[in-house]
């Protein structure tokens, strides 16, 4: 086992495992009991730079990985998460508001690109794990207690304002879940201090009732600084789950590299993390 000097606040989420793999996991997902990770870049076997935990595209322009290496950290993610025995169903995420449902959709799972297009994936089948990709864009992983439905969610600026959140919940909802059994965990993304945005994306947040989760940057004229968590917490809220049923992570990849990829910091030469879940 190696030793990480960690931030306080990591530390309860922090796992690793004997195949040297270092991942993250929701102290209130694991408490009831869904299976589930979100990854860091520890334990891979990617080059420089996309050293070592790269889970994201091989072949794509500005993605030079190869998919030996990328199908390599999969496998040994999926395994320490202790959750590599299921079918793994992901989406090519484009920024949008659909939610797929792989357990209506057959169609959806597939072992290789190219993925159906689509930002949360959704299932009441304890046989998916279900898949999203990030570098600074926020994973959210959502599950209900009682039907244990379970999602994952890619979440940038632009699925914020879209609602992806409400959408997924309002599917939630749709095949019987009650708010009060929904439990949501947000991981590891960019924050507010790192997070720029121009006007123009600012207005989008205030025009959606976000408003707050947006402020000027003090350092950059004309320039704003946008809050994503605190974004998804207040739509969270107002759908109805309760704040002592979202978790949030709170570290901010862009300022973590040692731990993180970040596509705002790093860009072209920057990896992919994951968050999967399980019913």
């Amino acid at each position: 086992m190696i030793h990480l000097k960690v931030p306080p606040s990591f530390a309860p989420w922090i796992v690793q495992s004997t195949n040297g793999v270092v991942w993250l996991r929701s102290p209130l997902l694991h408490a009831a009991g869904f299976a589930h990770a979100f990854s860091t870049r520890i334990g891979g076997v990617s080059a420089a730079p996309f050293d070592g935990m790269n889970l994201g595209i091989a072949d794509a322009p500005g993605e030079p990985d190869t998919w030996t290496h990328v199908n390599e950290n999969w496998r040994r993610f999926l395994d320490a998460a202790e959750i590599g025995d299921r079918q793994l169903v992901r989406a090519a995420q484009v920024h949008g508001c659909a939610v797929l449902q792989s357990d209506r959709r057959p169609e959806i799972i597939r072992a290789a690109p190219p993925f159906v297009q689509g930002d949360a994936v959704l299932s009441g089948d304890a046989r998916h794990v279900l898949a999203i990709r990030v570098a600074d864009c926020v994973p959210v992983l959502i599950a209900d207690v009682s039907t244990r439905v379970v999602a994952a969610v890619h979440a940038g600026w632009r699925g914020v304002v879209s609602e992806i959140i409400p959408a997924t919940l309002r599917e939630f909802v749709a095949r019987g879940a009650r708010m009060h059994d929904v439990r949501i965990a947000i991981g590891p993304c960019i924050q507010q201090a790192a997070f720029q945005i121009g006007e123009s994306v600012a207005l989008e947040f205030q025009q959606r009732g976000l408003g707050a989760c947006v402020m000027p940057d003090p350092n950059c004229h004309a320039k704003w600084l946008g809050d994503l968590p605190a974004a998804i917490n207040l739509q969270a809220l107002s759908a109805g789950v309760a704040i002592e049923h979202i978790e949030n992570f709170g570290a901010c990849t862009h300022q973590n590299p040692e731990f993180f990829f970040s596509y705002r910091r790093d860009g072209a030469r920057s990896g992919r993390l994951a968050a999967v879940i399980g019913g």
